[in-house]
Order: C-alpha cells, then sequence, then structure tokens
C-alpha cells in the first residue's frame, strides 16, 4: 500500500516545491557502533564532502567483498521456536545448494514450517515457488527424520538461479554495505538503495508466480509492500542485521493493509517501511526519512497501532501474543524531525545529513556515532 495521509502529502508537496534533487548463520553481530543523542552543528563545522551522496575515506584499505551466507536466520524466531527448527532449515539450504532430494528434519511439523513458501520468501527467497512439499505420486513427503524436496522444474534449472540470485544479493551488499558498518549503517544504506532503484507497481503487474514475490520485486525493481518488505529484510539478514517482515491491517479501512520491516539494533526495536520510503523521483539525490527507523508512535501515527502487528512467521502470527519477545519500538536514539530528507552521510566519522523542513529548510548533520 503507497501513503495517502495528509501528512505523507504534505511531505511529497514540501519535496516537490523546493525541487531539490539478522542475525546470520548461529551467532548474531551485535553493532559495535555505540548510539549518542542528536546533534545538529552547523555544516560548515563537518569535513564531509559535498560531491556525492556517501562518502568513504580514500585511505581505507580495500577489503575482501563478502560472501553469501547459506545460513540466514532471523534471532525473533530463535526466541519463538526450538533450535530443531533453525537446524532443520539450515539443513534444507545445505542440500538446496546442491539440488539434493532430502534433508535431515526433526519431525513433521518442523519439515511443514521449513517448506513453507512464506518461510522461502522470508528467509531464502530464490526457494519460493521453485520447490514444493507436494510428491507428486503421493508418497509420503516426511518420514522416519527425513524431509523430501520436490522441485517445480528441472534440478538445472534451480541451481542457475540460485547462482545468479546469490551473485545478485551479493552484488548490491557489497555494493553499499561497507566494512566495519553498524547495523545502523546497514539499515541506512540499504533503506537508501531501495529508495532509489525500486518504483511502486500501482497497476499490479509483477508476476510473482513464476519467481516468488522476493525474487520478482528483485528481478524487476517494482512491486508492492509486501514485496519490498520482505526483500529489505533479507538483505538485512545477509547483512548482519536481525530482521522480519511484519504487517498490519490498520485501524480502519481508510487506512488498509500494509507490510514493512522490524529490526533489532543493539537490544532495542525499530520500524523501517522501504516502501513509504520510495523516491519518486529517482533524480532527487535526498529521501526521505520519516519512515526510517520508526518507533511505536511513529507507526501509530500513520494509522498502524502496535497491537494490531502480524509477524507472519511467529507461531501465533499476532506480536503481542508472543511472551518470548516484545515486539517494541520506543527507542528515539535514530529518530530525526519530520520532513528530514537525507542529503548524504559519511559512514567514517558516524554522521548523517539532512534537510529539515519542519523547521528551517537548512542542512543539518546527525550524529549517531562516537565520532566527533
Amino acid at each position: 500500500m503507497r501513503p495517502l495521509s495528509v501528512s505523507r502529502c504534505i511531505s511529497a508537496a514540501l519535496i516537490s516545491v523546493i525541487a531539490l534533487s539478522g542475525c546470520s548463520g548461529a551467532e548474531f553481530t551485535e553493532s559495535t557502533s555505540a548510539t549518542t543523542e542528536t546533534t545538529v552543528p552547523s555544516i560548515e563545522e563537518t569535513l564531509v564532502s559535498e560531491s556525492s551522496v556517501t562518502t568513504t575515506s580514500e585511505s581505507a584499505v580495500q577489503a575482501e567483498p563478502l560472501k553469501f551466507n547459506t545460513h540466514v536466520y532471523s534471532c525473533f524466531l530463535d526466541a519463538c521456536y526450538s533450535e530443531d527448527y533453525r537446524e532443520s532449515f539450515f539443513n534444507l539450504c545445505d542440500a538446496l545448494q546442491n539440488a539434493e532430494d532430502t534433508f535431515e528434519c526433526a519431525n513433521e511439523e518442523i519439515y511443514e514450517f521449513c517448506m513453507d513458501p512464506v518461510t522461502h520468501n522470508q528467509l531464502y527467497p530464490v526457494a519460493c515457488m521453485q520447490i514444493t512439499d507436494k510428491s507428486p505420486d503421493g508418497s509420503p513427503s516426511f518420514e522416519n527424520g527425513t524431509g523430501h524436496i520436490y522441485y517445480t522444474k528441472t534440478k538445472e534449472d534451480f541451481l542457475e538461479r540460485q547462482a545468479r540470485f546469490q551473485n545478485d544479493i551479493m552484488a548490491i551488499i557489497n555494493s553499499f554495505v561497507e566494512p566495519g558498518c553498524s547495523d545502523f549503517e546497514k539499515c541506512l544504506v540499504l533503506y537508501d538503495y531501495m529508495a532509489c532503484n525500486y518504483v511502486y507497481d500501482y497497476n499490479d503487474e509483477l508476476d510473482r508466480s513464476e519467481d516468488g514475490s522476493g525474487c520478482a520485486c528483485l528481478k524487476y525493481k517494482k512491486g508492492i509492500c509486501g514485496d519490498f518488505a520482505p526483500l529489505y529484510s533479507y538483505l538485512l539478514l545477509q547483512s548482519g542485521v536481525n530482521a522480519i517482515a511484519v504487517s498490519n491491517w490498520g485501524e480502519n479501512d481508510d487506512v488498509g493493509y500494509h507490510s514493512w520491516t522490524y529490526v533489532d539494533i543493539d537490544g532495542k526495536g525499530y520500524h523501517i517501511d522501504p516502501t513509504w520510503g520510495l523516491k519518486e523521483d529517482k533524480t532527487n539525490e535526498t529521501f526521505e526519512l520519516d519512515y526510517f527507523m520508526m518507533t511505536d508512535e511513529d507507526r501509530a501515527g500513520s494509522g498502524y497501532p502496535p497491537e494490531l502487528l502480524e509477524v507472519y512467521l511467529l507461531p501465533g502470527f499476532y506480536a503481542n501474543e508472543c511472551k518470548e519477545y516484545d515486539f517494541k519500538a520506543d527507542d528515539k536514539s535514530y529518530r530525526l524531525p519530520s520532513f528530514s530528507l537525507c542529503c548524504g552521510y559519511d559512514l567514517n566519522r558516524d554522521t548523517l545529513f539532512y534537510y529539515d523542513y519542519s523547521y528551517n529548510y537548512d542542512k543539518h548533520a546527525f550524529q549517531y556515532g562516537d565520532h566527533p
């Protein structure tokens, strides 16, 4: 769903008038950059280059590109499911690397979780619509600790798709995520990537039956909220950020169904909405920050109260029924003023630059880390 509320329309109008251009593997790596309170120094006091949106140190040592991680899994699920779920799902992912027909699985219930297209779309998108748990001859799909994998096309076709998908995902991550990036920075740069490279599919032309939601969105660079949220979440998981796609039917019929991403950074939750963050005009060098690192209050203000939060991969579906993890977002450490537009960031100095249209339209610097 695209934004239609008054506040969002005002934000879009301001831009037009001014015309300015997870948990990865078995261990979760916490952010190494401590958050400080918002500061707004004079822009002349900064040392950032004006020539581009992002800046990097010329003296930075060239690091080896990150490798695709077959084992990505949200730590939110670890709080709700037994370790057998994670291990069985990783067994499936390992089997898919060689297009094998079976994988070790703890029990039939976990087998159904591992083979569910919703699970694939969020945790291993290339498998979505490409494998099934339906036996063509009616034989048992799970028996004696072994789960069967049935491919919808040839194994050769799947292996080609899988290799292409892995290359595409890592090309994105290695183009935006720099060595040493904190979890907040990973969220920021990949939000920037989504905003600049994807368009909203107003005509609902995206065919998800062939590639699945995530891969179709990645392939055609368009979609709706239900496509963008899991793709953005998966990119974050591949980068080592604890993320999961969530949704909400809204407080009334005028708001409508919507999906976005929930992240955990240093033990604190935030809502990030890649759909509403899309740039309508891709030639603009700025992108909106209103829908980045939102609190529950922010999300409720746009018509989606936290008590209605849905998490498809949870056992109970509704977040407020989850006793193992509290899906709250009440931290404002990364929250900028309303109507703020990002116009650059210096990852080496832990600084984000933005125009504040709620106050004076001036350019400001927000220091989110330890650097002066």
